[in-house]
Order: C-alpha cells, then structure tokens, then sequence
C-alpha cells in the first residue's frame, strides 16, 4: 500500500506504537498511519488485525520509511531530514510525491514553499527547540515534559500552530487530542466544514 501526499486528505497523524493493541486504539482515534520504529514483525500482525491504517517502519513491506534506498526498492513513501536529503533521494529513484519532510515549525513554511508536504514529530519538539524565532511563542516554555494536563496542552500548542504553518502530517501519541486540534485548524483555514457551528444572534 504506497502513499503519495499534498492530496485532499487534509491533515494526517502518524501514531508512534509497540503492539497491535495500541495500533488499533490510534487508528479508532483518528490515526491514518501507525510508527512501528524498528519492528519488522509488527507490520504484517498490525496489517492483518487493522483495516486501512498505513504503517511506518523500517521493513519492505511498510507503507513508509526512513531509508532512501528501501524507498526506492520497496515503493514506500519516504521520511526524508529536509529538504536537502529529500532531492538527493529523488535523484536516487523516489518518486517526489512520495517523501515527506520533517521539520521544526521555523522550517515548515519555507519547505511548503518549496514544495515538499512536511512531518512534524510534535513530541520531539516538545522541548521548543525551533521555536523560540516565531514570535509570540517563548511562553510555551513553561509547559515542562510531555505527561499530565500541561503536557498535553503543549503537544495540542504545538500542534496548532505546526498544522496552521502546513504540516501534512503530525506525529504524536495524543491521536485523539490532536486530531481535534488539526480538524479545527482546518475549518479555520476554510479547508473542511467545521465539526459543530452556532450563529450568535444579537
């Protein structure tokens, strides 16, 4: 199952997961691709139990990996560390509409700009590194670490703002949060209809 992007999906999330339990629980929540890291095994058991969700990992089989050369072997689609690495891996067989880019917020745009749909791992940029150059944003600082309310908060923030810049795709073990996150910026940006409207009436 290869996958290409900048189509009219809207935003997708990629779940970071270690059993097929938890593969399913994120595809239930919202979660379009799964993460399996480096678990081969897990792609065909998660493949068989979960219809429809598209798995990320570091096997043949996967619907989207991290390594050029498996990309252009496999047919995957491909995680590339920007834009750099993304053309080097065109010139080495990768179909362009089959890589993503992950990046910071500060390089989300400028790689839009360039063409290229963006990954944005939001709990790896939970330490706001990347952040601190986009105005307004220092604050967030204070939502130390990833667990409990203001951790969560920070994951949504991050989201937020990672989504409304252009990210296709968002990284995160909080599926359902940010899947409302990414959802109400897309009707803010005019791309789906909201979930729930009301007209205030004076």
């Amino acid at each position: 199952m290869s996958l290409s992007w900048g189509g009219s999906a809207g935003i997708e999330l990629l779940a970071p997961v270690t059993t097929v339990a938890q593969a399913a629980a994120a595809a239930a929540a919202g979660a379009a691709l799964v993460d399996a890291g480096q678990d081969g095994a897990l792609v065909p058991a998660i493949r068989g139990a979960v219809r429809g969700v598209r798995i990320c990992c570091q096997h043949e089989a996967a619907d989207l990996v991290r390594d050029a050369d498996l990309a252009a072997r496999s047919g995957a689609a491909l995680i590339c560390p920007g834009p750099d690495a993304a053309a080097a891996a065109v010139q080495r067989g990768v179909a362009a509409e089959r890589i993503l880019v992950q990046a910071a917020p500060a390089g989300i745009e400028p790689a839009v700009r360039a063409g290229w749909p963006v990954l944005a791992d939001l709990e790896g940029l939970a330490d706001l590194e990347g952040l601190t150059d986009l105005e307004g944003l220092a604050g967030l600082g204070g939502l130390a670490g990833l667990e409990g309310v203001a951790g969560r908060a920070r994951i949504e923030a991050l989201a937020a703002v990672c989504a409304w810049l252009g990210a296709s795709v968002l990284r995160t073990r909080y599926v359902a949060e940010v899947r409302r996150c990414a959802d109400m910026i897309e009707s803010i940006l005019g791309r789906r209809a909201p979930t729930w409207a009301v007209r205030g009436l004076a």
